[in-house]
Order: structure tokens, then C-alpha cells, then sequence
């Protein structure tokens, strides 16, 4: 039973609501204080998540990357969920993990059906690792320095830098004053790389995307390509042995 004590309490809280105030901060982070969302939804190259035009975004990594060429079109929020890493702002936007995933499987694929249709040796084999030709697909490339530089930290990542697409991606950096190394700029990059496939994948289908990654991202003719990468990161790797 509700004691009159009660009743007048609830009713004074009725007709005298308690308001509270809440401070939102910006600038340097204080202890106890609660952030304004406007100071750390912003790229390290000052762009401003939530007043991105996302169509102008997506036409223009349309234009950097030939998606019309290859007959592809992603959603605007799927696009940029692929440009957006977990770190940035406490992983509260969508962002693009299980689409880097799914993308660098396929990529793994696309990657090792170019090696096995090469006639000839990528890298170096020993003579007893030699395997013999079945249907004209060279097995002996697969696993080799050269198949797996294709799809490395190193060449996904230099794509991704030379495309200049590494201005696009939100993410937070460990400490904007530190090298690259130290915030982990490769592993940034690779991951939308990966994401990016992933995104079409979804959206498009296998066909597309395959198309996609062979005249884009392993076609020699191409100035920026994972082969031109793959091939610069192994003479590097052998001028160290030498």
C-alpha cells in the first residue's frame, strides 16, 4: 500500500521535474567531463564525419578506382562504412572489420588464381619444389615470396597510398607526432583495401569484383598495381640478403 509520504513526493516530482544540464567538451580531454562528439568525429586529415557529402565522396573514389568502368556501384554508407576503421570515434559509426575480412578472402582467391596461370616461376624455387604443369597452371607459384607479397600489408597498403585514397579513411591515430610505423598507417590502409572488396563483393557480386581486381589491382600495365608493389618489396627483400 502507497503511504501518503509517497504520494506526496511523486506528485511533487510531477509538477516540479528535476532538469539536468549536460556539458559537452571540446579540446583537451579532461577527466569526468563528457566529449563533444563534434571534436573527435573528425579524420586526421580534418574532415568531418558527419558533415561528409557522401555522394561526393563516392564519386570520387569512383573516379580513382574505374568503378564504372567495371559496371560497379556501392551504397553511399556502405562506401564509406568500407573508408572507416574501428578506431575511429570509440568504433561508434559503422565501421569496416568483417567487410575487410570477407574482402581479403576473395582477394587471397583472385590473387592465387593469377599466380597458378603464370607459366613462369614468380620467385625462386628450389629444383625438388618444382611441380610439374597440370592444364597449363603453374602450382609452383603458389606459396611462393612472390604470391604472398601480392597480397602483403606492404603492397595493399602502397596501393591504397598511391591511389592517394589513404586521405579518405577515418580512423584514429595512436599519436600524430610518432612515425607511420608507430600508429600503424599499413594496417590502416590494407584493411580498407580489403574492406573495399568486401563492400563490392556484397553488393555486386563475385563476377564484378573479380573483374575489378584483375584489371585494377593485378594488371602490370597499371602504374599503381599489387604486382608493381609485390615486385618492388621483393628486390628490397633481396637487396638485404645480398
Amino acid at each position: 500500500m502507497i503511504s501518503l509520504r509517497q504520494r506526496t513526493a511523486g506528485l511533487k516530482a510531477i509538477l516540479n521535474p528535476t532538469r539536468s544540464i549536460t556539458y559537452l567538451h571540446s579540446g583537451t580531454r579532461v577527466r569526468g567531463l563528457k566529449r563533444d562528439p563534434a571534436s573527435f568525429l573528425v579524420s586526421p586529415k580534418g574532415v568531418k564525419y558527419d558533415e561528409l557529402n557522401r555522394t561526393e565522396f563516392n564519386e570520387k573514389i569512383d573516379k580513382i578506382l574505374n568503378l564504372s568502368k567495371y559496371d560497379i556501384k556501392v551504397p553511399n554508407d556502405l562506401l564509406l562504412q568500407c573508408f572507416t576503421h574501428k578506431s575511429f570515434a570509440h568504433g561508434i559509426k559503422p565501421y569496416n572489420e568483417k567487410l575487410s575480412l570477407l574482402g581479403l578472402q576473395f582477394l587471397k582467391l583472385q590473387a592465387g588464381i593469377y599466380s597458378i596461370s603464370q607459366s613462369v616461376n614468380l620467385s625462386p624455387v628450389q629444383a625438388g619444389k618444382i611441380q610439374k604443369q597440370i592444364d597449363n597452371l603453374n602450382f609452383t607459384n603458389l606459396g611462393t615470396q612472390f604470391s604472398k607479397l601480392i597480397i602483403s600489408k606492404y603492397s595493399t597498403s602502397k596501393f591504397i597510398i598511391e591511389k592517394n585514397l589513404d586521405s579518405l579513411i577515418f580512423w584514429k591515430m595512436r599519436d600524430p607526432f610518432k612515425a607511420k610505423n608507430y600508429n600503424g598507417d599499413h594496417t590502416i590502409n590494407s584493411t580498407v583495401l580489403a574492406a573495399l572488396i568486401g563492400g563490392i563483393l556484397k553488393t555486386n557480386g563475385p563476377a564484378k569484383t573479380a573483374n575489378f581486381i584483375t584489371g585494377e589491382l593485378l594488371n602490370n600495365d597499371n602504374t599503381a598495381s599489387l604486382l608493381k608493389f609485390a615486385n618492388e618489396k621483393q628486390s628490397i627483400d633481396q637487396n638485404k640478403i645480398e
